[in-house]
């Protein structure tokens, strides 16, 4: 039996079938009704801003029948006719003309009279600060020669119109201005949702300055959208929420989406039974003999299978597992004839084969520590290769992330190599006689101070000149003098700090450089040397003989060069010794 040939028939079929139900009929019918509905939608916001720009043009025009009238122009320009404010801006002129605001102002906006009305406190007020707020709106509009504004007031929707205080023929000059404004209240909004036969409408505010309609949402219940830009503000936003008049295409759709899901479970039980009597089951008793396998309960898969398929994947599988022992063998026989150290764990510690090398280094409680450090290594540096001292012995190793969690560990034992380079590291760069730095490293670690001192770091060169060796060497022996430069690398080392470096510059002359030291804490140092040698002596039969240097001090700060500061160094340490000697020597 074929088993591809059956599957795939029984896809081709399925897949046509549904493939021309829901692509050719719900979808495009689906299409049809939404882009109509969409139309439907635009037209509603356009004439949603028809409404308030009327609205705005209404206000407009109240504001300019009351701006230009020659009783409010001479109220304002003289403040005759002390009676207008009293017959005219009160609360029965707000109920009349439908407004929360009328506002007339200097030409600065500094109010003249009325304000807003306060509807629950019967009241008439304004202040100057809300004044200034609408006056800072608007002032920038009349420049533009536009006179409306919608915008949110105090978090609620308000259309504003502005227009000069001019006499009752439209001339001027201009003495002020009048402010009328009206909050768009719910009544309103709920009137022109039932008129428009929308679910939903809100202003926004909105930080988008790009006049343009978007669609949030689509779909066969309903349609939102925005508006951004409404009304030509940048800073206010039109949704609405439209809803799908459905009933008819709900029937339809319930029918073909009812007849897809019994069609689909037909073909879907049908398809659930070939493949659990061809592919499942023959696939999850595959599955559960590897798994018999991986536990060692069992060699080799079954290849007793009916599928073509199954049973040549069933061979293959028998096929790898063989090659995987074979190598795995080979693997192991080639790890235990090496001289390094192998080790397969995997992220929870398991260990699935060591060498016998590791054991020879570690037993099984410090194995466990030392996969421990890997799996830390590994997780703070995402290292593959390092050095590493371990107990009493150096390992160079690699960490190799093998498969998902597994890691392999090859380590080498390089004690006697690390030994040899720190025995090579000090003959290169230590005197042998006083076991301080030679020469060369010196003048290598005077090159990387002096670039410090370039950036503003502090140090302090201390030139040591040991007193009357040439005398000792002559009268009692060379012996003697390697002696006495022993004591002084002794008084030198044991005096200054850690982080400072001494070294031999050559027969009898020492130098030694402070970190960060000023020249107050290097004379401080030097004296230590001196004191330390004064209790420092040796004793050749009856007589005795005491170690004695002059030292001579130069800051390292930038000033001068590198030559310049070792000459100077060493004429200090002259002149010291000329001096009675034992003296320490600097530049004030």
């Amino acid at each position: 039996m074929n088993f591809k040939r059956l599957f795939f028939l029984i896809f081709l079929f399925s897949l046509f079938f549904l493939s021309f139900i829901h692509f050719f009929i719900f979808h495009f019918l689906k299409y049809n009704i939404l882009s109509l509905k969409k139309k439907q939608s635009e037209d509603i916001v356009l004439a949603v801003e028809t409404y308030f720009q009327n609205e705005l043009d209404k206000l407009l025009g109240l504001t300019k029948d009351w701006a230009a009238w020659n009783d409010a122009y001479y109220f304002i320009l003289q403040n005759k006719n002390s009676n207008f404010e009293k017959t005219n801006i009160i609360k029965e002129t707000f109920f009349n003309l439908k407004i929360d605001l009328l506002l007339y102002t200097y030409l600065n906006g500094i109010p003249k009279a009325g304000g807003f009305y306060d509807k629950e406190r019967n009241k008439i007020y304004i202040n100057k600060n809300e004044a200034n707020k609408i006056a800072h709106i608007l002032f920038p509009l009349i420049k533009k020669k536009k006179f409306t504004k919608f915008l949110f007031y105090n978090e609620k929707p308000f259309m504003l119109a502005i227009y000069p205080v001019l006499k009752s023929d439209f001339r001027g000059p201009e003495v002020g201005y009048l402010f009328m404004g009206k909050f768009v209240t719910p009544e309103e909004i709920s009137n022109l949702k039932k008129f428009l036969k929308i679910k939903h409408l809100e202003l926004l505010k909105s930080i988008n300055p790009f006049s343009e309609i978007k669609f949030l949402k689509v779909d066969l219940n309903e349609i939102v959208l925005e508006k951004r830009g409404f009304l030509n503000e940048k800073d206010l936003t039109l949704r609405i929420t439209y809803p799908v008049e459905k009933h008819f295409i709900n029937n339809i759709i319930f029918r073909l989406v009812l007849s897809q899901i019994l069609w689909l479970l037909l073909f879907g039980l049908i398809l659930l039974l070939l493949f659990s009597r061809y592919l499942i089951s023959p696939l999850s008793n595959l599955v559960k003999e590897i798994k018999e396998i991986k536990e060692q309960k069992r060699s080799l898969v079954s290849t007793e299978y009916k599928i073509e398929e199954i049973k040549n994947l069933a061979k293959n599988i028998n096929e790898y597992i063989q090659d995987i022992v074979l190598r795995e063998k080979i693997y192991a026989t080639i790890a235990e004839k090496i001289e390094n150290l192998i080790l397969l764990f995997d992220k929870n510690k398991n260990i699935f084969f060591q060498n016998k090398n590791i054991t020879k280094y570690f037993n099984s409680e410090e194995i466990q520590f030392l996969i421990e450090d890997c799996l830390t290594w590994i997780k703070k540096d995402k290292i593959e290769y390092k050095e590493q001292k371990i107990k009493d012995f150096w390992l160079k190793f690699h960490l190799i992330p093998l498969y998902k969690d597994l890691y392999l560990f090859i380590g080498e034992d390089i004690t006697k190599i690390k030994a040899r380079e720190d025995e090579l590291f000090k003959m290169a760069t230590y005197d042998f006689l006083t076991n301080l730095y030679n020469r060369k490293y010196f003048e290598d670690t005077l090159e990387r101070v002096f670039a410090a001192s370039k950036r503003g770091e502090k140090f302090i060169l201390l030139f040591i000149d040991c007193d009357d060796l040439k005398k000792i060497n002559d009268t009692y022996g060379h012996l003697i003098g390697d002696e006495i430069l022993k004591k002084v690398a002794y008084a030198i080392k044991s005096s200054i700090r850690k982080e400072d470096i001494a070294s031999r510059w050559g027969g009898d002359e020492f130098t030694v450089i402070l970190y960060h030291c000023k020249k107050e804490e290097g004379i401080i140092i030097a004296k230590r040397i001196l004191k330390t040698l004064e209790k420092s002596e040796i004793k050749i039969n009856s007589q005795t003989i005491k170690p004695a240097v002059s030292i001579g001090l130069v800051e390292i700060d930038g000033t001068k060069e590198l030559k310049e500061i070792l000459n100077l160094a060493d004429k200090l340490a002259y002149l010291a010794k000329k001096q009675n000697k034992d003296k320490i020597k600097f530049i004030i």
